[in-house]
């Protein structure tokens, strides 16, 4: 085996650690982010808004690192005869660091993971067009969340 053959050897292992990290500690940054979302509807759950974790499991397929499967939880939102979920689809993307698709009636919603180079994650939140055109992401606040589920819901 060549010199460059080693290194190539090693250099594979080391990406696929560092992919069964990244999908390790995918669940975590999910739901990091559900707590947030969770503690934004508060005033919201106090007064019958529904908020539950469905658990599902994730086959995720990345050409590059291989394939995976993880448990995950989705967060379902149920008020007003209508609901939004929360699902986490995908931890490996062209376009960031991970994407939860929220899929409601009206509209449908993406969630885009990213970590800046000081290692903080940050989340956008994207609208999906019907015609498979995606809008421009927003950093993910509260007021958007609400504007969100107002949507979702119906309220």
């Amino acid at each position: 085996m060549s010199k460059a053959d080693e290194l190539a050897a090693k250099l594979k292992q080391t990406r696929l650690a560092s992919a069964d990290q990244a999908i390790d500690t995918w669940p975590g940054q999910v739901y990091e982010l559900y707590q947030r979302i969770e503690t934004w509807l508060q005033p919201l759950t106090e007064v019958g808004l529904v908020l539950r974790r469905n658990p599902t499991h994730v086959i995720e397929i990345c050409p590059i690192r291989g394939t995976y499967r993880y448990a995950i939880d989705q967060l379902v939102i149920s008020g007003n005869a209508h609901s939004l979920t929360f699902d986490p689809v995908a931890r490996f993307t062209a376009d960031g660091e991970g994407r939860v698709e929220i899929h409601s009636q009206p509209k449908e919603f993406a969630l885009l993971r990213t970590v800046d180079e000081h290692g903080e994650t940050h989340w956008w939140l994207q609208t999906i067009e019907q015609a498979t055109v995606q809008l421009d992401a927003v950093a993910l606040t509260e007021s958007d969340l609400l504007l969100a589920v107002q949507q979702g819901l119906a309220l």
